[in-house]
């Protein structure tokens, strides 16, 4: 499928609405994870899509690997640049579209993408373009929102009043079924999984609500588009009511636990 380019500039706008860093910062235990299974090393090139302020590049380049970025949007480069420098690694950045990759064939031995590669409208093209860059036997590593995550509901109530600029073509909570990856990445490919949980320590589901909606590139986008209509209040009323089943209070604190499905999938070397 050819990639739309007024789509493409449509979601690139989205995404860089807000303060991402906040979300970033409740979405790094999910990279910490992601990146103490790979274990990069040293000499490892790796490619991360989707990478935002660089959570998964920092941790992987800390370790020795060489690291790629590459993002819808280059809003989060300067903050990530900075994140790089301070820690003293140096991580290359490019903008561009995960369903069309800028590199050469099997020119990655690790390509990751955490909560990002799954919203990609095409999934067959982006899955290709993963499995092009990366060598025989590399190796893909995801953190994957599942269609029972807060995720999933939070985007369900969202594209009710706001519907997605990819017409909701590509169901990105596939992502998070293992059966779904396996069938979409094909047999080259062996899979293990398991499904994690990220804890958003918010006092209340309002809190949450208020969090996002200031934060959160397509939830600002809904606002905007339909504030100050009753709608929005409508809306965020819906999600304060959706995400209230979520709020709990466990050994974690109090807040909401957010599931997603953690993937390693090794390509087979022939």
């Amino acid at each position: 499928m050819a990639i739309d380019p007024e789509v493409q500039e449509i979601n690139r706008t989205m995404w860089s609405y807000g303060e991402y860093r906040h979300v970033a910062d409740l979405l790094r235990p999910g990279a910490v994870e992601l990146v103490e299974r790979l274990a990069p090393g040293p000499g490892v090139r790796h490619l991360d899509v989707a990478t935002g302020n660089g959570n998964v590049a920092l941790l992987s380049a800390r370790r020795g690997a060489a690291v790629t970025g590459l993002d819808l949007t280059d809003e989060f480069f300067p903050e990530a640049r900075a994140r790089f420098a301070e820690a003293g690694v140096e991580v290359p950045l490019h903008r561009g579209d995960a369903q069309e990759l800028p590199f050469p064939d099997a020119s990655f031995d690790l390509v990751t993408s955490t909560y990002g590669v799954q919203f990609a409208p095409d999934h067959t093209a982006s899955c290709g373009e993963m499995s092009r860059v990366l060598r025989p036997g590399g190796r893909i590593g995801m953190c994957n929102w599942t269609a029972r995550s807060w995720t999933a509901h939070f985007q369900a109530v969202l594209s009710a009043y706001f519907p997605s600029p990819n017409g909701h073509q590509g169901q990105p909570m596939l992502w998070g079924s293992p059966d779904y990856l396996t069938e979409l990445f094909g047999d080259r490919f062996t899979f293990t999984t398991e499904r994690r949980e990220l804890f958003y320590p918010f006092a209340t589901a309002d809190d949450l609500v208020e969090f996002f909606e200031n934060c959160f590139g397509p939830c600002i986008a809904a606002k905007n588009s339909i504030s100050p209509s009753a709608r929005w209040k409508e809306l965020r009323a819906e999600l304060v009511e959706m995400t209230e089943e979520f709020h709990t209070t466990d050994e974690r604190g109090t807040g909401v636990p957010v599931e997603y499905l953690l993937v390693i999938a090794e390509k087979g070397s022939q």
